[in-house]
């Protein structure tokens, strides 16, 4: 078994007694993990093709740093084609330096060559995909972009998050980069910005800034603040999900739920049962992983662990076993739409 099924409460009983279809769902999720992406790319491919494509309806997609580039991928013409070219230009990526300039300057090409301004433009007037962005800014004492400021700023929120996540999002606050007037997939709205053709490229950028790594951006329509990587607030999502009406749909490179990205270093820190009632959550097996090349997913420490050729070797053997997954899934969907296969989400928070 090379994929595993979860769901909430809700959303389980749904499938057990209807199964599950692209029509049920209302909300997508896409978490933060850098090259832990890689692990969904063919699976985002045949979704794009054969199973999101059967939905009519409105469907929000909602997603913090490369989670965001994913339902970004999602809200376009030809999903299917902007999955293929990301997953190309993403596993040929090489660096001198691994500086953040560096980093920053290979963001912007592969976010130019796959949202250029036509692309850009039908995911912001997409009636049927509505794409959400998630990113932080800086506080105007904190509105620094250099080291010793990111430094300071990252000590105080990992401090603060050992009392609570509040402290976090009082430091780094939420901002949402939506399409005016969309449903936005949070109970409490956060700040938002309106998505348009001339953010859109800005608004990605800012979701990925990991601090330290890459360089923060300025998002047009928001405050005039350093905005940073959407994960350190909604790393792998804590909810609440605004989705009364229909399911949410969280395809995941990993069967756990890290909340925010402080959380890491915090095994206590756990998602809530009832935040992830109306979840289905579809991720591959731990026995999956385990028989991967060093036993693990991609990450983005194969950067320094490994060489050029050493990584794009293990990359491409990974995206090749998750075809697995890919055949997996879909005889699951075959059989009865998922029923014998869910098992409550309980057993991986």
């Amino acid at each position: 078994m090379s994929i595993e099924i979860f769901a909430g409460a809700k959303a389980l009983s749904h499938i057990q007694e209807q199964g599950f279809s692209p029509q049920d769902i209302q909300l997508m999720v896409g978490a933060s993990g850098g090259p832990k992406w890689l692990m969904l790319s063919r699976l985002d491919q045949y979704l794009a093709e054969h199973f999101l494509s059967q939905a009519s309806q409105p469907i929000s997609l909602v997603g913090s740093s490369i989670g965001s580039w994913r339902m970004a991928c999602h809200a376009q013409q030809d999903p299917l084609a902007t999955f293929k070219q990301f997953e190309s230009i993403y596993l040929n990526q090489r660096y001198k330096t691994l500086s953040p300039a560096e980093i920053t300057t290979f963001v912007d090409k592969v976010l130019e060559a796959l949202f250029d301004d036509e692309k850009a433009n039908h995911i912001v007037s997409n009636p049927t995909r509505k794409l959400h962005v998630v990113a932080v800014r800086n506080r105007l004492l904190m509105n620094g972009r250099h080291n010793l400021s990111q430094a300071m700023g990252l000590l105080a929120a990992a401090t603060g998050n050992l009392f609570s996540t509040k402290i976090v999002e009082a430091l780094y606050p939420r901002v949402l980069i939506s399409q005016h007037a969309s449903h936005s997939p949070y109970y409490e709205r956060p700040e938002v910005i309106e998505l348009g053709v001339h953010n859109l490229r800005q608004a990605l950028v800012a979701s990925g800034a990991i601090p330290m790594a890459l360089e923060p951006i300025k998002v047009a329509g928001g405050k005039d603040r350093w905005h940073w990587d959407g994960g350190m607030v909604d790393y792998h999502f804590a909810g609440p999900f605004n989705a009364k009406d229909g399911l949410v749909f969280y395809p995941h490179f990993f069967p756990k739920i890290v909340p925010g990205w402080f959380d890491k270093a915090i095994p206590w820190r756990k998602a809530k049962a009832k935040n992830y009632e109306n979840v289905v959550m579809v991720a591959p097996s731990h026995d999956f992983i385990s028989k991967l090349p060093y036993g693990k997913i991609p990450d983005r420490k194969d950067f320094t662990k490994l060489s050029d050729d050493e990584r794009e070797q293990y990359w491409n053997t990974v995206l090749k076993a998750t075809d697995g997954m890919v055949e997996d899934f879909h005889m699951k969907l075959e059989k009865d739409n998922l029923a014998s296969n869910v098992r409550p989400i309980e057993s991986i928070l």
